[in-house]
């Protein structure tokens, strides 16, 4: 006997086996997004829907990590979140007459950011998977009257490098990068619109507070995030959810941690 589906669910469980071969879209490009889409398991579809993208420093910004960069010696460490501060961070020790080798020892948040630190010639250890987590154990190492150099994104979150202060730090954060929102024109969101639109996504994953107007711009000719309402939409973060709610998005899971794995497991939650 044929299952009989009512017509008003979504298309992604309209299918009898709808835990294998659905989509789901991420709010990331294929570069950032890959491990995330790894660990979601071979039977999941990936849609990489970049709705920001990495813009440079304003000049002033760009000056500011040139002179730190310059007055490298003077760091105990650096504090690095992102690997996209890497590149602008090479550029400025550049220079400055400097290279990577010569950088004090860098403090990474998460193997991603690591990785890439040391590929591009850092000494690099990473303290936890969490900007908190990174911070609260090299605060547990001692950092009081010690400089530490933060190049982050413009916008990002204050919480880890505040803890730093106030456990005695000299901390210089300097915008090393920033997001731009993509157009709803780009073709690199075409696909993740078409998923979301058409109600074929089984989850929406977001990874920042940043990335929810941006995501609400390129779905503003589709009905903007009311969309989200055919899907289950997933968290990185407590931060990132908070952020949801306030534009009146239903969050299905959040994430324990900003991990693949802990990712894959709210997802798997989300839509069993």
């Amino acid at each position: 006997m044929d299952t009989i589906v009512p017509a008003r669910l979504p298309p992604w469980r309209r299918r009898p086996c709808y835990r294998e071969g659905v989509q789901v879209v991420l709010t990331r490009d294929a570069d950032d997004g890959q491990p995330f889409a790894r660990a979601l398991g071979p039977h999941v579809i990936p849609v990489f829907m970049p709705v920001t993208s990495v813009a440079p420093a304003g000049p002033d910004d760009q000056a500011r990590l040139a002179a730190a960069a310059a007055a490298r010696a003077t760091y105990a460490h650096l504090f690095v979140a992102s690997r996209h501060a890497i590149a602008p961070l090479v550029a400025a020790l550049a220079a400055a007459g400097g290279r990577p080798a010569d950088a004090p020892p860098a403090i990474a948040v998460g193997p991603a950011t690591t990785a890439a630190l040391s590929a591009a010639g850092f000494a690099a250890t990473s303290l936890g998977d969490t900007g908190d987590a990174a911070a609260a154990a090299l605060i547990a190492r001692g950092v009081a009257g010690r400089r530490i150099l933060a190049p982050r994104a413009a916008g990002g979150r204050d919480a880890p490098l505040d803890a730093l202060r106030a456990a005695g730090a000299e901390v210089d954060a300097i915008v090393a990068y920033r997001t731009a929102a993509a157009a709803a024109a780009d073709p690199a969101v075409a696909a993740g619109r078409a998923a979301l639109a058409g109600g074929h996504a089984a989850a929406c994953l977001v990874f920042a507070p940043s990335q929810v107007a941006a995501l609400a711009d390129v779905l503003a000719a589709d009905g903007g995030l009311a969309v989200l309402a055919a899907t289950r939409v997933v968290a990185i973060g407590p931060t990132t959810a908070d952020a949801l709610r306030a534009r009146g998005v239903t969050v299905a899971a959040t994430a324990a941690s900003p991990t693949p794995a802990a990712m894959a497991a709210a997802v798997a939650a989300a839509i069993s």
